[in-house]
């Protein structure tokens, strides 16, 4: 005996017998989709706790950036057990939000002098982007413009799971991607 697996889109009357076709009807017909189907299940987190997550947002960026060559290009971050309400609380009015069903993924992309402005409001820190080093007169920051052009930082959340002895875990990660630049200030 077979059995068939249906992928029902959980954002239109639509089904298919493979999730590689759902997710090629998400890309397609819900590109840039804000609608969350589960969100009534979701409180909102307290200030304490929207803070305590905001600020280790901070530490991690300001951790990953330094002040030497090998501190420059694409950086990574992973922040394990980051509540699905907390990401939502800070980034789901943002306008270039999306969720994205099939993978229960959601991300959100900040770019250029206004993505800049963004992170700093959103984690309440002006100081965000950068850290200096005052001894050696030099600056890591998280690269939105030069003359090269815009950049952006990307906030991505995605449900993990694992089956085990007929229990199923799941946590939320956190995965931050942007680009990192280092030079030197001038201390007045």
């Amino acid at each position: 005996m077979t059995s068939t697996s249906i992928f029902p889109c959980l954002l239109c009357s639509k089904t298919y017998d493979t999730k590689k076709k759902l997710q090629s009807h998400e890309r397609n017909k819900h590109k840039n989709n804000k609608l969350i189907p589960h969100r009534h299940l979701l409180c909102k987190p307290s200030d304490d706790t929207l803070s305590f997550y905001r600020n280790t947002v901070i530490i991690h960026l300001k951790n990953i950036l330094g002040f030497n060559r090998h501190s420059i290009g694409k950086k990574h971050i992973t922040i394990d057990a980051f509540p699905e309400n907390v990401f939502l609380s800070l980034f789901e009015n943002e306008e270039n939000f999306k969720y994205i069903p099939s993978q229960r993924k959601y991300q959100c992309v900040l770019e250029g002098t206004e993505g800049e402005e963004k992170l700093k409001r959103i984690f309440k820190y002006d100081e965000i982007i950068f850290c200096e080093d005052i001894n050696t007169s030099t600056r890591g920051c998280i690269l939105f413009k030069n003359n090269d052009g815009q950049y952006k930082i990307t906030f991505s959340w995605m449900q993990k799971e694992r089956k085990e002895n007929n229990q199923l875990f799941l946590t939320g990660t956190l995965l931050i991607n942007f680009i990192a630049n280092s030079g030197e200030f001038i201390n007045e």
